[in-house]
């Protein structure tokens, strides 16, 4: 089904829509209970950072579409909780937000890692969560300045690159060191710059080499990099590859055990969250489901689409059921898996 939305919104017939929109998932009773329950109410979205960024550029069109989504048409209201490298939100969520439905959250990518591995930061089950849906994935990939004739793990092996990172509590380090020591390449890793987007100008400006990122960082903020061949992009991270990067091979190509795939499979997965949403351990289940069923909805409304291409950011949407299914997945991996992610990165 494909949503269309024009000019001033006819009050009548977004009633009407909202309560349609549920009827899929769950009983008309359950629908009008919904609809019911949210009329006139706000819907708190927590975001792990501060304003601005990536995360705020895809929430605040969000916001606006999936409230209209949702039966009884709330309001969605971005509240930013930066702090403890995005735990901070996701702990609120579970244990200070009442379980009532009117709260959601925005788990970063690291999350779910994060609570694998058991980071003293983390006062959540990401298991228990419920997950609504993904805008979509957060892909991360090595570029590397076009003067670097190198493009495979192969090469890497052999030869050695310079590598910006922030620290080593950072992707932009942990990256290449886990690299480094599962599959034998020679990354130097220089720390130190204040940012990710540091690490990235520094190989545009031929301070270094490489860097990991995300593809909507590179994608979204410098398009004329790639258009003008100043960097090439030669390894993705991630479960599946990206619909943009079919040519670009993934991380766990170059595993030459089952164990290293299982391995790099793992420390992959965080790369699917992106930008999720979910609703804290508790929520009521008929809102849950109408709450998945307006994420469907927002995903298929055309003028929401339009704006995420004129933002010139990604779109590879996921539901909540495929969600939990990955998250699930990761957090029960084996002891003897997550042992060896933890010394790989260290």
């Amino acid at each position: 089904m494909t949503i269309h939305r024009s000019g001033k919104r006819d009050l009548r017939y977004s009633c009407a829509a909202g309560i349609l929109m549920v009827l899929a998932s769950v009983s008309g009773a359950e629908a009008q209970s919904a609809a019911e329950f949210y009329r006139g109410k706000s819907i708190r979205m927590l975001l792990p950072t501060g304003p601005g960024g990536g995360r705020a550029l895809y929430a605040l069109p969000f916001a606006d579409a999936f409230g209209w989504h949702i039966p009884g048409q709330p309001k969605v209201v971005p509240v930013f909780m930066p702090g403890a490298g995005g735990s901070t939100a996701i702990n609120n969520a579970q244990n200070v937000a009442a379980p009532d439905g009117l709260t959601i959250v925005s788990p970063l990518k690291g999350a779910v890692i994060a609570q694998a591995i058991g980071d003293a930061s983390v006062k959540y089950d990401l298991s228990k969560f419920n997950w609504i849906g993904r805008i979509t994935d957060a892909t991360q990939i090595l570029f590397v300045s076009s003067t670097v004739s190198k493009a495979t793990i192969d090469d890497f092996r052999r030869e050695q690159i310079i590598i910006a990172a922030v620290g080593r509590a950072s992707v932009t380090y942990q990256n290449p060191a886990f690299i480094n020591n599962v599959l034998g390449t020679k990354f130097r890793i220089v720390t130190g710059y204040r940012s990710a987007g540091a690490t990235n100008a520094s190989v545009e400006t031929g301070e270094t080499q490489g860097a990991f990122t995300t593809w909507n960082d590179l994608h979204s903020y410098h398009p004329d990099w790639l258009r003008d061949d100043k960097v090439r992009v030669v390894l993705q991270i991630a479960l599946e590859r990206n619909p943009e990067l079919t040519e670009i091979p993934l991380l766990d190509e170059f595993a030459n055990t089952a164990g290293d795939r299982e391995l790099i499979q793992f420390m992959s997965s965080g790369s699917e969250l992106g930008q999720t949403y979910a609703a804290p351990p508790g929520a009521p289940a008929h809102l849950v489901a109408a709450l998945r069923q307006a994420f469907q909805h927002t995903m298929q409304d055309v003028d929401y689409v339009a704006k995420l291409r004129q933002l010139q950011i990604q779109f590879n949407p996921m539901s909540g059921e495929r969600l939990s299914e990955m998250v699930g997945r990761t957090i029960g991996a084996p002891k003897s898996i997550i042992e060896r992610y933890k010394q790989a990165i260290e």
